[in-house]
């Protein structure tokens, strides 16, 4: 059983729930694809991941600030897809292909 083809465009901060869940109940066959959207949101998770800690935390605190409260939240939601990103590089029971376009697409073929 289970789905062929997923395609993730939801809550950014539960993208690593919704695969734990998708291969966990083996909702997502083993061959089966899942298309994630936004996994690169705005640029924004390579920007950030190119900063050291420190320098992610003096910036968030410095637009705070400025009162710049949707950046802020765009952090958020970069620090979410970067954890999301990690996880499905470590996971063993699939393959992923990053496509750096627009917001990026990952494709996650599963294997196991």
């Amino acid at each position: 059983g289970g789905f062929d083809l997923v395609f993730l465009d939801a809550n950014k901060k539960q993208y690593t729930n919704y695969f734990n869940t998708l291969l966990d109940r083996n909702i997502l066959r083993v061959g089966g694809l899942l298309i994630a959207d936004n996994i690169l949101w705005k640029g924004r998770v390579p920007e950030l991941y190119a900063m050291d800690e420190q320098a992610r935390k003096e910036r968030s605190i410095q637009l705070q600030r400025k009162g710049a409260m949707s950046l802020v939240q765009a952090d958020k939601y970069a620090e979410a897809m970067h954890l999301f990103n990690s996880a499905v590089r470590e996971d063993a029971r699939v393959e992923v292909v990053v496509l750096p376009i627009r917001d990026g697409l990952s494709l996650i073929r599963r294997v196991k």
